[in-house]
């Protein structure tokens, strides 16, 4: 629970955020994001403040995400934000730093966040890790996508049944049912669900906030489902703006849906998953004695500033710094330049490298 003293600069923080990062009559990030604003759930805010005035402030978020049957804690930052007048001050560079620090106590191997301004945090040691597949396509594209199943707006008894489908998903932030709950509730969100017979086999959630409009950031079940209630969302949309389009949001293994997809003429970009930055570089190196085949990694406790693990192999070793460790684990869009350069150099094979992580549009704060 956050005390009365957190309560405070919580209100203050969030004051903050929303004049900063909404406009005005937009809803309430509180609203939006429950898992850091809502007492009953562990996500917070670190703030820099002066006479208790708050100056700058961000959000954060403890997620164990799911990838390939192991565990990986992170800390998702979100909501940075700082008063205008104070910008240019390195109010911004300290509440980051003690995010990072908070982030790193309680056990996270990375910090993740999403950047309007990639820039500024790669200055800060954050790299771009992942894949991310990202359709857009017109709204009247989907008019020959039907289904005879019973395509219906979410009810409250079905949030059982929509996390266990969420939970089914092999690439994921683990969440609880409640958590999902709270989670679907978010204002100006459209959530649909395919029902056969009394069961829901599948969901799709479409907008939340600024950052998804016309998006389906979220979905589970089978794919062809999951492309019914796509359709159905955009004939909803459709007589609100006839020649709109929609955008669906999808991890990089939904290989069935990319042919469907192609074969709609949609657009298909490659994108990536978000910016990270390595806290502990021990849990990095498990994951990659876990799936990185023959090669071999370990702390170097005697490397040159810059270089924190050595990797290992028959035909010798490599310093690498923690930017090459997140590349060699979580390159972006899949790239494997840098695993298949190691594994010439050392002479190993790393076919299980890099990893594919996914974090729904759920999960951003």
């Amino acid at each position: 629970m956050k005390s009365a003293a957190d309560s405070r600069s919580l209100e203050r923080a969030l004051a903050l955020m929303e004049r900063c990062l909404r406009p005005a009559g937009a809803a309430s990030l509180a609203a939006e994001f429950p898992l850091v604003f809502e007492e009953r759930f562990s996500g917070r805010v670190v703030t820099y403040q002066e006479k208790g005035d708050v100056r700058s402030t961000c959000a954060l978020l403890v997620r164990d995400l799911v990838l390939e049957g192991s565990r990986l804690r992170v800390g998702l930052i979100g909501s940075v934000a700082t008063q205008p007048s104070w910008r240019g001050r390195g109010l911004a560079s300290r509440v980051l730093e003690e995010a990072e620090h908070s982030l790193a106590r309680e056990g996270c191997a990375a910090a993740l966040l999403w950047a309007d301004d990639p820039d500024f945090y790669a200055a800060r040691g954050y790299r771009a890790i992942g894949w991310e597949i990202d359709f857009v396509l017109p709204l009247e594209s989907l008019a020959s996508v039907v289904s005879d199943a019973t395509l219906r707006a979410l009810a409250p008894d079905d949030v059982a049944a929509v996390h266990r489908l969420y939970s089914r998903h092999s690439a994921r932030a683990d969440r609880s049912e409640v958590e999902t709950a709270a989670l679907l509730e978010c204002p100006g969100m459209t959530t649909l669900v395919l029902q056969r017979e009394r069961d829901v086999a599948a969901y799709a959630c479409l907008g939340r906030g600024g950052d998804f409009a016309n998006t389906v950031h979220e979905w589970g079940g089978g794919e062809d489902d999951v492309m019914a209630l796509i359709a159905e969302h955009a004939r909803r949309l459709q007589p609100l703006d006839p020649e709109g389009s929609i955008a669906v949001i999808a991890p990089p293994g939904a290989s069935r849906m990319r042919e469907r997809m192609r074969g709609l003429g949609a657009q298909i970009n490659d994108g990536i998953l978000a910016m990270a930055k390595v806290l502990d570089s021990e849990a990095l190196c498990e994951l990659v004695d876990r799936f990185g085949g023959s090669l071999r990694v370990e702390r170097d406790s005697h490397s040159k500033v810059g270089a924190s693990v050595v990797a290992r192999g028959p035909r010798g070793s490599r310093s690498l710094s923690n930017e090459d460790l997140l590349a060699l684990l979580f390159s972006p869009r899949g790239n494997r330049d840098a695993v298949a350069d190691l594994e010439r150099e050392l002479g190993v094979e790393a076919p299980g490298l890099p990893l594919q992580p996914f974090l729904w549009g759920l999960d951003s704060i």
